[in-house]
């Protein structure tokens, strides 16, 4: 689609979705902590840009990539992150006490969180000192900013016909409750529950809808090697494969006989 291109990475043999508005030589890939669990997440950064790298399930696909064809890889594809949620998790840390965001920041287990210190949390801090950059985590603010990125998700989803399920007819609140979903998948249980408080929304009337909504996507995994001597299981058969194999084939020619030389 426009403003997107394929980029087929030699070195670890990926297939990436990238903006072109982030493509240079200058990328880099970090390693952070993502801000819902707290577990290893790859993010391309590129021209002062976080993009969150996401991977498809699909084991068995090939794709075109200018005059070669590559199978067996899943899709990776950047989206952009807000890095205010990247943040997060460090200022919630210690919510009474102000202190530079570098310091903040300071991550022994990734070390990349540094990449993070010139992001602007004044959205969702107590700015005490604006040239020290000492601020301290505000949850009244906080919420109300993530208030905001539910509503730009609710008329992002409107203005390109994003319907969550098969219902066209949604109310207003259906929208809302799929929204905070979204936003809930960037930060942590504690603050999406006070969000859906906020919002007057059930965390389980979304988490019991949510399978059936949005399709699953990954973070990257480095490939697994197989070990010498596994047995691999054979795939099941459907009921067509196996009707296919009781076919009587006596007397019938094979395919390839009919393109030998005469």
């Amino acid at each position: 689609s426009s403003g997107i291109n394929a980029e087929y990475g030699t070195m670890s043999s990926i297939v990436t979705l990238l903006p072109k508005s982030v493509e240079t030589v200058d990328a880099s890939i970090l390693t952070l902590q993502h801000p819902k669990n707290g577990q290893k997440c790859l993010v391309y950064f590129a021209n002062n840009t976080f993009h969150e790298l996401l991977s498809t399930n699909d084991k068995y696909v090939s794709w075109f990539v200018g005059d070669s064809v590559i199978g067996g890889e899943p899709l990776t594809i950047a989206t952009k992150i807000d890095p205010v949620f990247l943040v997060l998790p460090y200022l919630m840390k210690s919510p009474h006490q102000y202190a530079p965001l570098d310091q903040t920041l300071v991550d022994e287990k990734f070390p990349c969180a540094m990449q993070l210190s010139e992001t602007d949390v004044s959205a969702v801090t107590d700015v005490k000192d604006e040239r020290l950059g000492i601020v301290k985590f505000d949850k009244e603010k906080t919420l109300n900013w993530l208030v905001g990125k539910v509503d730009k998700v609710i008329n992002a989803m409107k203005e390109n016909g994003v319907e969550p399920g098969f219902n066209s007819l949604l109310s207003d609140k259906e929208y809302q409750r799929y929204a905070v979903g979204v936003v809930s998948d960037y930060i942590s249980a504690t603050l999406s529950s006070d969000l859906h408080d906020r919002l007057g929304i059930e965390v389980a009337s979304y988490e019991e809808e949510k399978p059936a909504k949005r399709q699953k996507l990954t973070e990257p995994e480095e490939p697994v090697k197989e070990k010498k001597g596994a047995k691999t299981k054979a795939p099941k058969q459907t009921k067509s494969q196996r009707d296919l194999a009781n076919v009587n084939t006596k007397g019938m020619k094979s395919m390839a006989s009919f393109f030998k030389k005469k």
